[in-house]
């Protein structure tokens, strides 16, 4: 609606209209700030948006183009929601034959194996299963995958998040989206006609973090003089391919253009790359309920094989 000519104001008042509860209080609550005279970017934080997606609203309001950093923000939220719903897809099924393994290990731990041991001669048992004889032993090995899941989920909850970006396999990622909103941040602010040493300026405020690293020493090599594609390839923030871009487009002089077609380009890339990480989750998981099933399986040969030598044939 905004693109068609019609103001922030009347495009809120009618989604409020026709939008469901509990968005129509969102919408109503983005109205009155507006109301008030708050900013674009203040009138949309009901919405609850993530600190790189402020960012982005910051820039549209900076470079009177909200439209085309609201267009790249819808992009963002489609392509989370898309991956998101993928995921949950492939991983339905692996946690239902998961559920049901843990439901029958249960089962077993606290009926079938301690019937199975008390059939068997206690002299001739090995001495690890000895433990296994006292009447409690049944609820603390029916707790196992309990204590497994609740490890993995403590472990995945409280590992720094650093550590996991840091893995191999997901740079080329943390690369693509990086090289992504700094083409969108840099080409959004060298289109609407700012320098490239006011971009980062503008561009290093309020971020402490890596991104805002990046652009405090690119501001500082712009006033060095030091040419930005140089710049850009001392870090292995940016890829290649975009620092190649930039090199080019300060050549021809049509940097924010270039830029912003290349955040298409990206945008692209890294569904690509996203698609890619999701199939090693499929084998990954029935990978592991293969071993689960072998696991359960052995469990329940050994005391069967135990009974077994213990009948009087």
């Amino acid at each position: 609606m905004l693109s068609k000519g019609i103001s922030a104001k009347e495009t809120l008042l009618i989604l409020k209209r026709f939008e469901r509860h509990p968005f129509s209080e969102v919408v109503g609550e983005m109205e009155q700030r507006l109301e008030k005279g708050d900013s674009f970017a203040a009138s949309l934080e009901p919405l609850a948006l993530t600190n790189t997606l402020k960012r982005l609203l910051f820039v549209g309001e900076r470079t009177e183009r909200p439209l085309l950093v609201l267009r790249q923000i819808v992009k963002l939220l489609d392509l989370e929601t898309e991956m998101r719903s993928k995921f949950w897809k492939m991983i339905r099924y692996p946690l239902v034959l998961a559920t049901s393994l843990f439901l029958l290990f249960f089962f077993y731990a606290l009926y079938v194996f301690p019937s199975l041991l008390e059939m068997s001669d206690p002299k001739t048992l090995p001495s690890f299963l000895h433990l296994l004889l006292h009447p409690s032993a049944k609820y603390m090995l029916a707790s196992i995958p309990v204590i497994l899941l609740t490890s993995g989920y403590l472990f995945f909850r409280f590992f720094p998040l650093n550590r996991i970006l840091r893995l191999k396999p997901l740079q080329r990622l943390i690369r693509l989206y990086y090289s992504y909103l700094f083409t969108i941040e840099v080409g959004s602010f060298i289109d609407a006609g700012f320098s490239l040493e006011e971009t980062f300026r503008h561009l290093e405020q309020g971020q402490a973090n890596k991104k805002g690293h990046l652009y405090a020493r690119l501001h500082a090599k712009q006033q060095a003089g030091e040419p930005l594609a140089e710049a850009l390839g001392e870090d292995e923030i940016i890829e290649a391919e975009t620092i190649g871009i930039v090199h080019l487009a300060r050549e021809s002089g049509d940097l924010g253009p270039l830029l912003l077609e290349q955040a298409t380009l990206l945008h692209e890339s890294m569904e690509e790359e996203l698609e890619k990480k999701l199939l090693w989750i499929e084998p990954i998981l029935y990978g592991g309920l293969t071993i689960m099933t072998g696991t359960l399986f052995l469990i329940l040969y050994y005391p069967i094989q135990l009974a077994i030598q213990q009948l009087p044939f």
